[in-house]
């Protein structure tokens, strides 16, 4: 198995303009994003979202590059959280979290058959 963690204060975020939101975020991402009125809403879902794809492309190292923008992370109608890359559905656990001043998440990838070959 793989795990990704990460960790974002919420003023490294902030003040981000809209040419970073949108290389963060992807299409799906953002017109949720644009639809929140609350400042502070805004910055915990942009951190979140932040941390989670740090946390996901950590459980894959054999990938060049994953773009942030090619990876949504949306929610299920109970909430739970899951990871979209290239539009499809990937088998990771994921998790976020916040306070007032931080996002974290994980992301844990369930090992494969041809992990273990």
């Amino acid at each position: 198995m793989r795990i990704g963690i990460d960790l974002v204060e919420h003023k490294d975020i902030m003040y981000k303009d809209e040419r970073f939101i949108k290389r963060v975020l992807s299409s799906q991402e953002f017109e949720i994003y644009s639809s929140f009125t609350n400042f502070s809403r805004r910055v915990e879902y942009l951190a979140s979202r932040f941390a989670c794809k740090e946390a996901i492309i950590k459980c894959f190292p054999e990938k060049e590059s994953i773009n942030f923008c090619e990876i949504s992370i949306l929610n299920k109608k109970n909430g739970a959280p899951y990871a979209l890359i290239y539009n499809e559905e990937v088998e990771l656990q994921i998790s976020l979290s916040h306070t007032d001043n931080y996002s974290v998440a994980i992301a844990i990838l369930p090992s494969s058959d041809d992990d273990l070959e």
